[in-house]
């Protein structure tokens, strides 16, 4: 897939994980980041929104308290209290399939984000 389309995606991923419009965790309104439940390098749920968690910079990065990136064990255990064993195994699942994306599937990702 062209890196253009990639860029796209990944924005319009962002957009949409961040229109919750607070962070998940602290519920700060400012400023807001999106962050991959499991990696962006895993593609088959690299624009999943259920992949996605809206979080405020401290929480995403950078407080040695909580933040997914410092503290990820802590980060995966609240992220499963608060989405349910059930949104994690079905992510689990998704994100251990195949997928192949060519760049005719853009305009389908981005409709669907």
């Amino acid at each position: 897939m062209k890196k253009s389309n990639i860029t796209k995606l990944d924005k319009s991923w962002s957009e949409k994980v961040r229109e919750y419009g607070m962070c998940e965790k602290c519920h700060k309104l400012s400023p807001l980041n999106a962050h991959h439940f499991y990696s962006r390098s895993v593609r088959s749920v690299r624009w999943d929104t259920d992949n996605g968690f809206c979080l405020c910079v401290g929480c995403h990065t950078f407080s040695s308290h909580f933040s997914a990136h410092k503290t990820p064990a802590e980060f995966v255990e609240w992220a499963i209290e608060r989405r349910g064993k059930e949104w994690y195994d079905s992510l689990k699942v998704r994100k251990n399939q195949t997928v192949k994306y060519i760049d005719d599937d853009v305009d389908k990702l981005l409709d669907e984000l």
